[in-house]
């Protein structure tokens, strides 16, 4: 058991060591009442550009599509296919993105983003 432990931490080191080398990770913090964090990769490099691709129909009401993009992985761009998603109430699809920041690439890397709660007519008439 012991055996396991040790080369599971290591490995898990191992990786945490190439994956240093390749990009920097950091997490920003938007501006907004409830901060919702953001991971941005640091990349060295400007991705491919955006492949052309089919979008297919809607398997079924309720699913968004969501655009291929370059992920970056490895040290490499990685095409990743667009796809259709089965839509989460209450979050939206926040996209990948590159950004160039006048000193390096930044990859803002995909994710769901809650949204804020749709104040109703009956909470503002309570004010």
């Amino acid at each position: 058991m012991n055996f396991k432990r040790s080369l599971l931490l290591s490995a898990f080191f191992a990786l945490g060591s190439v994956v240093a080398g390749c990009a920097t990770v950091s997490s920003n913090t938007a501006p907004t009442a409830t901060a919702q964090k953001t991971l941005v990769i640091e990349v060295p490099n400007e991705p491919p550009p955006p492949k052309d691709e089919a979008k297919p129909t809607a398997p079924e009401p309720g699913h968004i599509w969501v655009a291929g993009y370059w992920d970056y992985i490895d040290g490499h761009h990685v095409w990743r296919e667009g796809r259709w998603v089965q839509g989460k109430a209450g979050y939206e699809y926040v996209r990948a993105r590159y950004e160039f920041d006048g000193k390096a690439w930044q990859f803002h890397v995909p994710h769901w983003h809650r949204r804020a709660p749709a104040e109703s007519p009956t909470m503002a008439a309570r004010r």
